[in-house]
């Protein structure tokens, strides 16, 4: 029974064991009547053979008060997913097709080695170059002196595309030592390297990231291209360098672990050399990382190290509040989807002021977008963020939501007419929007403090969330994204209650207030 159900509802079962139920008639009708024949000795007249009749469309076959049966019993439950759709924003097809971890040759980078160890390295290959690295002999070679640059780029580069993930650590542990070891000589006046924002982009661009995605917006673009990052990125291989390259991809999966080691790296940079990117690189290298976790094969994994980097890019902002309006409008355009967005605002850690900030800014430019509204300056202030909260709830009413579906809908069609079924679907995107929706209101109204004065907006917000959206629902057992809908909604009214009743919060109250489950 088990291989009949798809598509999350319970149809294809009953259909299923109804059709059974009437070939088990059919099959006994048909035994009695061989048996009556072999009897009587007529023999078997006119064979029917029940997997042609199984082969044929199950549905013609079924009586109209089984049809019925089926469209009154079944539910429908995965109207509204509980993860995000995500995106294809990594092709693995695409890897290594600048550089490999076998066209990647340190004696290629115009390093002259001066110490024995150096010297060693530079007279050993390729796969020696790597053997002597992952067994300490970089790390104890730069204990004492500053590492070359273009020790540390050879190295962030193969880390970025050993395709043996064990390695891929070891390097990421021989460069981050090296990369801490540089920031501790207190008595150089030079600042230890960290990648450009070009030496990152031609990384992810080699582990299968289109330039497009990388760079989606157009009002935020890099002064470089993808021709110049190929370009300067194989002038420092070497002739034979790029001769080895080949054109058949290097990872045959995700390469998760190459992925969070460059995210790792790239953390530890912004830490220890806060003003090393200026502005427009750190926001540039936000909006990327937000694209990037929205990448398919990255939904199951934690991405605890997206979120620390985007700790340290938001702190690094020097003109924070002039740049975090500009973030919001960007994040707000990297996908079209509802839940993807959602899934944006999460990513954003909440446990520091500047991502509670963004948290609900971005939650307002969002809602904002989805309810088709004009994109305007969005209010910084709780009282504002707030009170706006209100004109919101008033049109996040589901039914009013499907009017709008059904109108456009009709549009496009050419009788202008919509059938049941079609119907049934805008309804459930109408009430997949809802939860959205109010995903994104919980988001603004609960991660900050309160004071007393913001009491009344709450006592208002609860008033329109119970008028315009709880009043709206008509539960129905078959309907179940209905019923999910209603809960959280009385989750939210539940929080605004406790809210009202505690005006002023303590801090670490503030992380219970609101803990969305999508």
């Amino acid at each position: 029974m088990k291989e009949h159900v798809h598509s999350g509802t319970y149809t294809n079962t009953l259909e299923r064991l109804v059709k059974e139920m009437e070939d088990t008639q059919r099959l006994d009708e048909l035994q009695k009547q061989l048996q009556e024949d072999i009897r009587q000795g007529r023999g078997i007249k006119s064979p029917i053979r029940i997997g042609d009749q199984d082969s044929t469309d199950d549905e013609d076959d079924l009586l109209e008060e089984h049809r019925e049966f089926l469209k009154k019993f079944s539910v429908t439950i995965d109207a509204i997913p509980d993860h995000h759709p995500g995106e294809e924003i990594f092709n693995f097809l695409n890897s290594g097709k600048i550089f490999n971890q076998y066209t990647l040759d340190l004696r290629d980078s115009g390093f002259i080695g001066q110490s024995a160890v150096e010297k060693l390295i530079l007279k050993s290959g390729k796969t020696d170059q790597i053997f002597l690295t992952t067994q300490g002999f970089l790390t104890s070679a730069y204990h004492y002196v500053q590492c070359p640059v273009p020790v540390l780029k050879w190295l962030f580069r193969m880390m970025s595309v050993h395709t043996d993930c064990i390695v891929s650590v070891q390097i990421l542990s021989t460069l981050m030592e090296i990369t801490i070891r540089n920031d501790s000589f207190s008595d150089s006046a030079v600042w230890p390297w960290i990648p450009s924002l070009s030496d990152i982009a031609a990384v992810l661009l080699n582990l299968g990231i289109g330039f497009r995605s990388l760079f989606p917006l157009e009002n935020f673009q890099p002064d470089f291209n993808e021709d110049d990052l190929v370009s300067e990125t194989q002038m420092t291989l070497g002739e034979k360098g790029s001769e080895d390259s080949s054109s058949k991809p290097i990872f045959s999966t995700l390469p998760e672990s190459n992925i969070l080691n460059v995210v790792k790296f790239l953390g530890l940079c912004t830490s220890i050399h806060p003003e090393g990117y200026q502005d427009r690189e750190l926001m540039l290298l936000t909006l990327m990382l937000f694209k990037m976790s929205l990448e398919k094969q990255l939904k199951q994994i934690p991405l605890v190290d997206f979120q620390s980097l985007l700790i340290n890019l938001m702190k690094n902002l020097r003109d924070w509040n002039t740049k975090m309006p500009e973030l919001c409008l960007g994040i707000n355009e990297l996908s079209s989807h509802p839940h993807n967005l959602l899934w944006l605002v999460q990513l954003v850690p909440n446990w520091t002021s500047r991502g509670r900030q963004l948290r609900q800014c971005l939650s307002l430019a969002i809602i904002s977008k989805l309810l088709d509204e004009k994109h305007e300056d969005v209010p910084n202030a709780s009282n504002l963020q707030i009170s706006i909260l209100h004109h919101y709830l008033v049109q996040m009413k589901p039914s009013d939501l499907l009017k709008k579906m059904v109108l456009k809908k009709r549009a496009e069609q050419p009788d202008g007419t919509i059938d049941d079924s079609l119907h049934l679907e805008l309804e459930k995107q109408a009430y997949y929007l809802t939860y959205i929706l109010l995903h994104l209101v919980g988001e603004v109204s609960c991660s900050h403090s309160f004071s007393s004065g913001q009491r009344k907006h709450f006592v208002l917000l609860c008033g329109a969330l119970e008028k315009h959206v709880k009043c709206d629902i008509r539960e129905d057992a078959r309907l179940f994204y209905r019923t999910k809908v209603k809960d959280l909604v009385a989750r939210i009214h539940g929080k605004w209650q406790e809210i009202i009743q505690n005006c002023r919060p303590t801090q670490g109250q503030l992380h219970d207030f609101w803990v969305p489950d999508s």
